[in-house]
Parts: structure tokens; C-alpha cells; sequence
């Protein structure tokens, strides 16, 4: 299945259906040694990961992109409901207002399907942010193929 996008009124949709269980898929968004194989956009090479996974833990990807350097995104999990659902502060930045994204995953006959809205997106940073976490549902479904980013 593709990565499905949507951007409406300031809110982005991304969904992909994933061929593994899951408390597998839903592990793999909060375990920090397995963010760092499949975080980040097309460009990123290599990501640190944080993760304090309780409701109001903090987190933080640091992401190495390239002709970019490093960008850190970090938070708080403001709902953590294992294994269906994950709700995420994101605050204001020099480059955005602050943001919140929830992730939800839902059992379907073939596996698992993810479901992230990200709300408050700017106009100008809809295209940056959509490609984004497509590139990360594409690399989501690689890691889960046996393909790994070098840690």
C-alpha cells in the first residue's frame, strides 16, 4: 500500500497499512533504537533518538540531513495509549508554530494500518512537512523489510 496524504485547513493526514502486527508497528514509534532506521526525511542519513514513553515523556530526534546539518524535534507525549494510539506535543521553533501530532494504529486483515494527523502546519511548510513523514512511512515500511539506516 502507498503512503495516502491529505492537507486540509492547516491539518495533514498521512496513512499506510503495514504487513506486521501492531503491537510490532507500534513499537517501532516509540522504541528509540529503532526510530533511528526509519525517522527523518529523504535526505536525513542518520538520527539520535529519546524517548521517554509515558504520558508526559519527553522526546527528541536529532536528525543528520544532508546539505542541511543537524535538526532536533522534540516534545513531549501528551497521550500514550500502547498499542493504539500516540499523541505528541511539537513546540514553536524558529521555522514553525507549535504543532500536535497524533498517531493512530488500527488492526486490519493484513497487518496494521497507521493513521498520523499533524495539525497547525503553515501554508509554506505543508510540502516540506508532507514529504516528510511520507519519506518516513516509506522508510517505516523498509525497516520493517529487513532494510536498515546504519545507526
Amino acid at each position: 500500500m502507498t503512503v495516502e496524504t491529505r492537507f486540509s485547513d492547516g491539518v495533514l493526514t498521512v496513512r499506510k497499512e503495514f504487513a506486521k502486527p501492531i503491537d510490532v508497528v507500534f513499537d517501532a514509534w516509540i522504541d528509540a533504537a529503532k526510530t533511528t532506521h526509519w525517522w527523518g526525511c529523504a535526505d536525513t542519513t542518520q538520527v539520535v533518538s529519546e524517548i521517554e514513553t509515558k504520558a508526559g515523556g519527553k522526546y527528541c530526534h536529532t536528525m543528520t540531513i544532508t546539505n542541511v546539518g543537524d535538526h532536533t524535534i522534540n516534545g513531549s507525549l501528551v497521550e500514550f495509549d500502547p498499542p493504539r494510539k500516540l499523541v505528541y506535543s511539537m513546540p514553536a521553533s524558529e521555522f514553525a508554530p507549535a504543532m500536535l501530532v497524533s498517531v493512530a494504529f488500527g488492526e486490519t486483515a493484513i497487518g496494521t494500518v497507521v493513521t498520523l494527523t499533524q495539525s497547525e502546519i503553515p501554508d509554506p511548510m505543508k510540502d516540506v512537512i508532507g514529504a516528510g513523514w511520507t519519506a518516513s512511512f516509506n522508510r517505516l515500511d523498509a525497516y520493517f523489510q529487513g532494510q536498515r539506516r546504519a545507526a
